[in-house]
């Protein structure tokens, strides 16, 4: 059920862009393609026409990207075909908002505000089955993605400053969670679907800082950093959960939700090259 509602979101964000692209015949086609679930078709199009110099910087050629690879990535059939496809997805994502805000195109990160949430929804699972099975690393760099097109989600800085730490990659993990508790107070609300982070974040870090490990790095970062605070922090945590939707989820139960999901994303290659940026 969850799958065909999803799919009728997304064929509502192509209508609505494409009423917004009237106008324009090549992103008209491009529309219609995905209305009809031909996405293999989306991607191809799309990206030739991003070499094109008049569509290079339009944000609507790399929503369609996007879309299109995140619907080939959930699709079996098309995983052996495409393994990369959820990273490109990630990497359009990016591109678009990018290009929306110079242009300040806001109406179409109001469109497609949804699929932006469950790709960051459906990547968050993802940097969390990496963690429950002991790869710290790679849950980074996915919740690395996501702060890349949502830069103001201060709950996956957090996560993603807790799994760098974990990782050894202290230097990032200190400036991650810096980052994420300069802006994150009794008053923060975080995102429907990072408001399990938070909480699982904020009751990592409370252990990290008991723990004492790290607070010498944080403090070469002028953050100070006691295990004093570790109560405090478990408080917010605590009061958090109010934002939860449903029940707070706890590790079993999470680890269990993200193994489905990431069965339908199992393609991943090991190398982690940086994206090509404008």
């Amino acid at each position: 059920m969850k799958k065909i509602i999803f799919s009728l979101t997304i064929i509502t964000l192509s209508v609505g862009s494409l009423f917004a692209q009237e106008d324009d015949k090549k992103l008209s086609k491009i529309a219609f393609l995905m209305v009809d679930g031909k996405f293999e078709d989306v991607v191809n199009k799309a990206e030739k026409l991003a070499e094109d110099p008049e569509y290079r910087r339009n944000p609507t050629t790399y929503m369609y990207i996007s879309q299109g690879y995140f619907e080939l990535a959930r699709n079996w059939e098309y995983q052996e075909d495409y393994p990369d496809a959820i990273k490109e997805s990630l990497k359009a994502a990016y591109k678009m908002v990018k290009y929306a805000e110079k242009e300040e195109n806001e109406k179409i990160l109001k469109v497609n505000n949804d699929f932006l949430s469950q790709l960051k929804d459906t990547v968050i699972k993802i940097s969390e089955i990496y963690y429950d099975n002991d790869n710290p690393r790679k849950a980074a760099y996915y919740m690395a993605k996501i702060v890349k097109f949502d830069p103001d989600d201060y709950s996956v800085w957090l996560m993603k400053g807790v799994y760098e730490l974990k990782a050894r990659n202290v230097g990032e993990g200190v400036k991650s969670i810096k980052l994420a508790m300069e802006n994150i107070d009794a008053s923060y609300v975080p995102e429907e679907v990072s408001a399990q982070t938070l909480v699982n974040g904020l009751e990592e870090w409370a252990t990290l800082v008991k723990n004492g490990e790290y607070n010498k790095y944080f403090e070469a970062y002028k953050f100070e950093v006691s295990e004093s605070q570790a109560p405090g922090i478990l408080s917010m945590s605590k009061s958090m959960e109010q934002f939860l939707v449903g029940e707070k989820v706890d590790v079993e139960s999470r680890k269990e939700e993200s193994e489905v999901i990431y069965k339908s994303f199992k393609s991943d290659a090991e190398e982690e090259e940086e994206d090509d940026e404008e």
